[in-house]
């Protein structure tokens, strides 16, 4: 993932990556094969453009309780507009199933207030 309107220190934009939680790892109340070490984190009440490409196979960057699936075909952007109008967290899976572990991509989006967004985006990558 990257935040292109934000960059560090050396002019790059931030970017992190986002993995399944594994099993033993998980607190209690969690979800087994939905969690992620990091979230998607998104100002809630807000118009959002994104854009999705994909590094190596084909992707399909899915969050179905926000209406949202996106294919991402390698050498190509694609963009979607999302507005998350509830703060909350939502999660969807890659539904393009290619090649190992495609069947275990979990995405979780965390929606939360305009006024919080800043702080916890620049969190997220003090914390790494």
């Amino acid at each position: 993932y990257e935040y292109s309107d934000y960059n560090s220190s050396d002019e790059q934009s931030l970017t992190f990556d986002s993995y399944t939680i594994p099993e033993d790892d998980l607190e209690l109340g969690q979800s087994r094969l939905l969690e992620v070490d990091n979230r998607v984190v998104v100002p809630a009440k807000t118009h959002l453009r994104m854009i999705v490409t994909p590094a190596d196979v084909p992707h399909s960057w899915a969050v179905p309780s926000s209406g949202v699936k996106c294919d991402a075909v390698p050498g190509r952007s694609n963009q979607i507009s999302i507005s998350v109008q509830r703060e909350g967290v939502y999660y969807g899976q890659c539904s393009e199933i290619r090649g190992t572990n495609h069947a275990f991509m979990p995405i979780v989006v965390e929606a939360v207030p305009l006024k919080d967004y800043g702080s916890r985006v620049s969190n997220q990558f003090i914390l790494q």
